[in-house]
């Protein structure tokens, strides 16, 4: 791995433990997963906090058919994971690329066999501990990473700010319902809150394969945020936005600046 890559991950370590934002990406942007992740690597391993979580993105295209994936993961510290509140902070990096995004979030119940290479979704649903409705913070430093693409993100902590936990929920329950996103009141975004055939169980799967391919095997407790349900709502700090999951739950929130070290 050549140097850049222990730079560039110094260069995101700084700014998340000083909250600022950064004008241009500090080296050359991946050209492969690999080298992306590799980069990740070197910043979790250099961030004093545990991993709480992980966060799955789609990945669209035009990159989708450069990189030959459609999903990519990144990691939630322990700190920045917060159960919702009456309004609850969203933090993103003042200056940087800041959205909001509705998601579920998949609880493990017991840890993932580390050995094990591939899922099938009925065999990861069994991991499946809890089920919980999250906001995900969805930041970086640089305001420009949305043009960079999926390699620059996997490299600035995944693009992950911190993660709001909602309520509790009964998996089986969610097909049918829909979810709202407002933003200062105005609808954002509407969607179904189980996209697909399989919901949100494809993108655990992935989580649950690419987590053990770095060498970190999800284990008990942590949460799989599983992917914005209504899209990338682009938001200011100041901002008030809620996400509405049906009958079973609004988290209403505001956005503010991320505080140091976390």
């Amino acid at each position: 791995m050549h140097h850049s890559a222990s730079d560039i991950a110094d260069a995101f370590v700084a700014t998340r433990h000083t909250g600022t934002a950064i004008a241009a990406y500090p080296g050359a942007v991946p050209e492969f997963l690999p080298e992306a992740y590799a980069t990740q690597a070197l910043a979790i391993e250099r961030w004093p906090d545990d991993i709480g979580g992980w966060k799955v993105a789609r990945i669209n295209d035009p990159w989708r058919d450069r990189l030959q994936a459609d999903r990519y993961l990144g990691p939630v510290f322990a700190r920045t994971i917060v159960e919702a509140s009456l309004v609850s902070k969203v933090p993103v990096y003042e200056g940087g690329s800041a959205a909001f995004e509705a998601e579920i979030g998949l609880v493990l119940g017991r840890d993932a066999d580390p050995e094990r290479r591939s899922w099938s979704i009925d065999d990861a649903r069994a991991l499946i501990g809890n089920t919980r409705l999250v906001v995900e913070a969805a930041s970086s430093p640089l305001v420009s990473m949305t043009s960079l693409g999926p390699a620059a993100a996997i490299t600035a902590f995944g693009n992950n700010s911190g993660l709001i936990l909602g309520r509790s929920v009964d998996l089986e329950a969610l097909p049918g319902a829909l979810v709202d996103v407002t933003v200062d009141g105005n609808q954002v975004g509407h969607a179904p809150l189980w996209g697909d055939a399989d919901g949100p169980l494809p993108a655990f799967v992935f989580a649950l394969e690419q987590a053990t391919a770095l060498g970190r095997p999800l284990k008990r407790g942590q949460v799989i945020s599983t992917g914005a349900l209504t899209g990338v709502h682009k938001v200011e700090i100041g901002q008030e936005c809620t996400a509405r999951f049906g009958d079973f739950a609004n988290i209403i929130c505001v956005v503010t600046a991320r505080s140091k070290h976390t």
